[in-house]
């Protein structure tokens, strides 16, 4: 069966491929970066997480970063548009999660640290630097679990058949006949 690429599915793939670039991005860190640096001391820490921070604020991760938090609504509001209600709900469930989970977390829990963190001296960290990166990998790992489950629904999402999808003027990117 040949599946139309629709404004809808189109939107759908543009979504999925961001929330999984996203979902290993935060993968990696959690499983890979994040327990190689518990092995550092806090100099050596301090200096490398700085480094991170800085070099991360970059184009491609931005439009990664925010096109996943944006894009991730736009299924949802083709799918209500068209009237699939169920759709809809599902792809608005995977952008609210998504926001509250991984780009919420990020501005309230791993910003706020790595903001405090720039100003830190790596010669001269403060005494609690372990429980900072503690309560960062912590969040991170929060943000890895949670884009990993909304790329796995998305998938689902753009996998599954919409029989409508063939049928409906508005899936297709027409209008409606009047």
């Amino acid at each position: 069966m040949d599946t139309p690429l629709t404004p809808y599915r189109l939107s759908a793939i543009a979504a999925t491929l961001l929330l999984g670039l996203m979902a290993g991005f935060f993968f990696a860190f959690a499983v890979d970066v994040a327990p190689a640096m518990t092995h550092l001391d806090a100099a050596a820490y301090v200096e490398t997480q700085q480094w991170i921070n800085r070099v991360v604020r970059n184009l491609p991760f931005a439009l990664a970063y925010f096109g996943s938090t944006l894009l991730a609504i736009v299924p949802a509001v083709l799918a209500a548009r068209a009237r699939q209600l169920s759709l809809a709900c599902a792809w608005a469930i995977v952008a609210i999660v998504y926001f509250a989970a991984v780009f919420w977390v990020t501005r309230s829990v791993n910003v706020p640290i790595n903001d405090a963190l720039a100003l830190w001296n790596p010669a001269a960290p403060p005494a609690e630097w372990s429980q900072w990166r503690d309560r960062w990998n912590e969040a991170n790992d929060w943000r890895a679990l949670a884009s990993f489950g909304c790329f796995a629904a998305a998938l689902v999402l753009t996998a599954l058949p919409a029989p409508a999808e063939a049928s409906n003027p508005t899936l297709r990117g027409r209008k409606p006949a009047a």
